[in-house]
């Protein structure tokens, strides 16, 4: 019975923690307004604070970490499946689908092994979409530039 509890309580902080990184996501202040801390980017977008990304940073390689892998490869035999049909989505898509998966993965133990750290000036995704849920499609590792 108590490695039942454990593990609905490890089911639940993995469900709530991979949803952060979505939470922090926010749009600009409307006309170009500067931020409610004062500060705003070149283009009068309010930028986020070094606190506030460090720990969208984190919630984002934690979901990446604990369900990059189990989303991202149905999601691309999905659309590969729609783009070139259903056998291309079930060979060509899976395999695409589990290499980006453990790729995610890996971008998500960095992501969160240096959330303190910024990723060049900013704290914003190694890896477009910085989350596995988005209906976009994931761009290759050698497509993604460095930051």
């Amino acid at each position: 019975m108590r490695s039942v509890g454990r593990l609905v309580l490890l089911g639940g902080l993995v469900l709530v923690m991979s949803v952060v990184g979505a939470w922090g996501e926010e749009s600009p202040a409307p006309n170009g307004a500067a931020a409610v801390d004062g500060t705003a980017g070149v283009d009068g977008a309010a930028t986020e604070d070094g606190a506030a990304g460090a720990w969208e940073k984190a919630g984002r390689g934690l979901g990446n970490l604990t369900l990059g892998f189990l989303v991202e490869w149905p999601k691309t035999v999905v659309l590969e499946s729609e783009a070139h049909g259903p056998a291309f989505g079930l060979t060509v898509g899976l395999i695409k689908g589990m290499g980006l998966g453990v790729g995610r993965t890996l971008v998500g133990v960095y992501e969160l092994v240096t959330f303190p750290l910024p990723n060049g000036s900013d704290y914003g995704p190694v890896l477009e979409p910085g989350s596995p849920f988005s209906a976009e499609r994931t761009e290759r590792f050698l497509d993604t530039p460095i930051r």
